[in-house]
């Protein structure tokens, strides 16, 4: 038996002796509450709860976790007293007499050393390491210590109405939501916040779990689980420690870590010397009632990412279908392979989830909610597969996309975006540049409806009109898309990567093409990029100061290169210019990476009523195709997710206007959303607003360890 099996082994006797102690005390609440309380009051007490010494290194952590203030009050005010091996149980069949039979009373002990520790410790940042040096990519998530909970009162805004609630207690987001993960440190919310134990919800309601990160702690997530509950775990190999396993046919690194969990690291591709990471934040949580979950974060699945720093959470859920009726909306212009849940299964398949699905069911699984990737039939799906139709082809679909009711994520206001490591080719078929990164995100701005290249046609049209015959200028009409870039790990920039990137962003699908082709042409004045990234003097006034920093770089030769490039006083020809990133709910450091993309006045013309607009219609194979109704104009479109601003995540085009070639370093996920007004993206945004633009004198943050002289001249 090696060394994971033991660990394996401890882990499992450890939650069997948990499991019996918990029912020798009656204790129904189980979960260890390391993140934050989970009462609806915000009390002191919680917080003092969780932070002071206990007298009683025996109890196991739920029975600390649900004591009554008095109790706490008294631990407090106790010394913890030396602890001491607790009675071994009764070893199970499986394991005979010997060194292993107190595995599991040598992992509880463990967990309670390390949880005195930690309450008698203030709050320490996440350990820095030294990682592969991607083109652009110090990646933000290097190793995070678990620090121990202030006291300090977190302030809370409500996610939603309480009507939309299920009868265990769980939030429901039927429509979706862009949320703030509550952190202990946000003291003046202005934005809705959610915890992880919400997201979660009750554990015996959840049948199974896929999850993905790039850091995750095992022990810590195993904690909110039901041991029987079956968990698809994708993270990066690197960070596990997977780097020299075995891989597959498929190039993907796949391990039982856990009982009825699978851990799958996928393939990283290699661009010239830089290797990517596995920068995915997602959650699909197939719940008991049928239904589905699905999140998608910018944090890791650690206690430092859900209560130390700031991190935003988007989350919808979809009913299970209906036989017989559609699944999915296919919005004007959508080609097949490009719907929200085509993306999202395309995403499982490149990391490896597909692979331990088959692993799970090797294991006795049979019966999981979402058996395979493969194509659904009429056996294994409530839906039966599509016919081909003028937005789906022939193309067959998953028991994924026909297995809920993915309708309501086309309503018009969410998109999915997906980067891939590895390269895509060519502007059509299945792996084409239009399916990841920066090209995707250009494929959502057009189908959402705010492509300034429609945008700009649809003015002139209009000036024209007015014109009754006579010239409109050639710039009439025409206006420059405004980029607020937040990011907690800054990339190497270029100006010809920028005005890429911008025609991407402003939904400039012809003007792509074009850009392409330029050959050695000299890039021309952009519009407005602003990154919002932190002050050395803004992370010092943060409550955890330099120690919630850690997860935040930027390199010393990266600030060299933006002020070469006129980004602190925006006076380069690329309109990058850097902007002080604070949080508009409290003194913490933020991990969030959002960008705003905000349209021209000049390309925001009045809608005009077009009374040919038809209704909706469906055919009987589980396809609607929804036609289009005047809408106005999108003020603007948010994305959030895990994408940092760098070419190493959104991907590097190069090749020509007839054949071009993405080339990404890292996976990576998020959504963008429509903000049809200032008012929805003065909601929705994470930093204050407005930003401070940087000044002679100012320096960003940058990690003591690579820290060298940055102050400008």
């Amino acid at each position: 038996m090696d060394y994971d099996d033991q660990i394996k082994l401890a882990m499992q006797l450890s939650l069997e002796e948990e499991k019996r102690r918990r029912k020798a005390t009656n204790n129904k609440q189980g979960e260890v509450l390391v993140i934050s309380d989970d009462d609806d009051d915000d009390d002191d007490d919680d917080i003092v709860e969780i932070s002071a010494p206990k007298p009683k290194p025996k109890a196991p952590p739920s029975k600390r976790a649900s004591s009554q203030p008095k109790e706490r009050k008294r631990a407090s005010q106790t010394p913890a007293p030396q602890p001491k091996a607790p009675t071994p149980p009764p070893a199970p069949s499986l394991v005979g007499a010997g060194p292993l039979s107190f595995l599991g009373d040598r992992a509880q002990m463990e967990r309670d050393r390390l949880a005195r520790q930690k309450r008698l410790r203030p709050p320490s940042p996440p350990r820095t390491e030294q990682h592969s040096s991607g083109e652009d990519d110090y990646d933000d998530d290097d190793d995070a210590d678990r620090a121990s909970e202030g006291s300090r009162k977190r302030a809370r805004l409500d996610a939603g109405p309480a009507s939309n609630m299920t009868d265990d207690g769980r939030r429901l987001f039927p429509d979706g939501a862009l949320l703030r993960i509550d952190t202990q440190y946000a003291t003046d919310a202005q934005t809705p916040s959610i915890r992880l134990t919400d997201i979660l919800g009750p554990k015996q309601g959840i049948a199974f779990a896929i999850m993905s990160a790039f850091q995750v702690d095992p022990v810590w997530l195993y904690s909110f689980f039901d041991p029987a509950t079956p968990v698809v775990l994708v993270t990066d190999p690197n960070m596990c420690g997977a780097k020299g396993d075995p891989a597959d046919a498929s190039g993907h690194l796949l391990k039982h870590i856990l009982p009825n969990w699978v851990r799958v690291c996928p393939q990283l591709h290699r661009s010239g010397p830089f290797e990517g990471c596995m920068h995915m934040k997602y959650m699909l949580l197939f719940l008991k009632n049928g239904s589905l979950r699905v999140v998608v974060s910018s944090a890791n699945l650690v206690p430092y990412d859900w209560r130390d720093i700031e991190n935003y959470t988007y989350i919808q859920d979809f009913p299970p279908a209906i036989p017989g009726t559609s699944t999915i909306s296919y919005r004007p212009g959508e080609k097949a392979g490009e719907a929200f849940p085509e993306v999202l299964a395309d995403v499982l398949q490149a990391t490896g989830v597909g692979e331990a699905l088959i692993a799970l069911k090797k294991d006795g699984h049979t019966s999981l909610p979402l058996p395979s990737l493969s194509p659904a039939t009429t056996s294994n799906s409530n839906a039966k597969p599509p016919s081909s139709s003028p937005a789906s082809s022939s193309k067959p679909h998953s028991i994924l996309e026909l297995g809920w009711d993915w309708r309501k994520a086309h309503s018009g206001r969410v998109a999915l975006v997906a980067s891939v490591s590895g390269k895509a080719d060519g502007w059509a078929g299945t792996k084409s540049v239009l399916r990841y990164g920066q090209a995707r995100l250009l494929r959502a701005v057009v189908l959402l409806g705010a492509a300034l290249e429609d945008l700009e046609g649809a003015a002139r049209k209009k000036l024209k009109a007015r014109a009754k015959g006579k010239m409109v200028p050639k710039d009439a009409g025409k206006g420059e898309i405004e980029l607020d870039c937040l990011a907690s790990s800054l990339g190497t920039y270029d100006a010809p990567w920028i005005a890429g990137f911008r025609l991407c962003a402003g939904g400039r699908p012809k003007a792509l093409q074009a850009w392409l082709d330029r050959e050695k042409k000299k890039t021309t004045q952009q519009g407005p990029t602003r990154i919002l990234y932190p002050t050395v003097e803004t992370i010092n006034l943060t409550t955890l100061g330099q120690r919630g920093a850690g997860t935040l770089f930027c390199r010393p030769n990266q600030w060299k290169k933006m002020q070469e490039m006129g980004g602190v006083g925006g006076t380069g020809v690329s309109g990058l210019r850097l902007m002080d990133g604070k949080s508009r709910c409290g003194p913490v450091a933020m991990h969030t990476k959002m960008i705003l993309g905000t349209l021209p006045k000049l390309a925001v013309p009045e809608a005009d009523t077009d009374d040919s607009a038809t209704e909706s219609e469906s055919d009987s194979d589980g396809i609607e195709i929804v036609e289009p109704e005047p809408t106005p104009t999108p003020h603007a479109w948010l994305y959030s997710g895990s994408h940092n601003f760098t070419a190493a995540a959104w991907g590097r085009l190069t090749g020509s206007g007839f054949n071009p070639t993405l080339t990404m370093n890292n996976y990576e996920l998020g959504v963008v959303l429509r903000m049809d007004s200032q008012t929805e993206v003065d909601k929705a945004v994470a930093w204050a607003h407005p930003p401070r633009p940087y000044i002679r004198g100012d320096d960003p943050w940058i990690q003591p360890s690579l820290r060298q002289s940055t102050r400008s001249p």
